[in-house]
């Protein structure tokens, strides 16, 4: 896919909205930005999971009504909790 965008007075472009749904970007997305040679290239930083709220002795999920990966969230909490560990 080749699509050509203006850079505006103060440095921004909008990306065509063919290029936000293909990679599913919404308002808030984030992109990182590197310079290679004489490009630049966007790539999409992967959004961060959710954190998992204690209730008592669970760890629950907040209900947003939004598609979620329990899995990713499950591992990344695991992760989160092992770093703690290691920090004591």
């Amino acid at each position: 896919m080749s699509i050509s965008a203006t850079v505006d007075k103060v440095g921004r472009i909008v990306l065509p909205s063919e290029v936000r749904k293909r990679l599913h970007l919404t308002p808030g997305s984030r992109l990182r930005l590197e310079v290679v040679a004489e490009r630049i290239e966007l790539t999409p930083e992967p959004e961060p999971a959710p954190r998992l709220v204690r209730k008592g002795k669970r760890l629950l999920l907040p209900a947003t009504g939004e598609a979620f990966d329990a899995a990713a969230a499950t591992r990344a909490e695991r992760e989160r909790q092992a770093g703690e560990k290691k920090l004591k």
